[in-house]
């Protein structure tokens, strides 16, 4: 299992909540990736509801500051904002194709 967190930390006001956010997102395409990030998520208290993008290679949870600190804790890897995460994002439009 390789989940992913970024290190974007922009703040913003989300809904309620006001706070630094980042991505957290899985590299494998598909229904894999998506029970993958699910578990991940339910591990640190998100809610499945509030994935974005779902279904998409952009597929991701916006998760604030301290949030992305207990998934680092957890063994989510972190990856540049911007780049790395593009990355990701291309390989799973390719492997979705293949």
């Amino acid at each position: 299992m390789t989940v992913y967190v970024d290190d974007m930390r922009r703040p913003a006001v989300v809904g309620p909540v006001d706070g630094v956010w980042s991505h957290l997102l899985s590299d494998l395409p598909g229904e894999a990736g998506r029970r993958e990030l699910l578990e991940f998520a339910a591990r640190l208290g998100l809610e499945a509801r509030w994935i974005q993008n779902p279904g998409t290679p952009t597929e991701h949870f916006d998760v604030t500051e301290p949030t992305r600190q207990r998934a680092l804790a957890l063994g989510a890897v972190p990856i540049r904002y911007g780049r790395a995460v593009a990355a990701i994002t291309m390989a799973k439009r390719r492997l979705a194709v293949e």
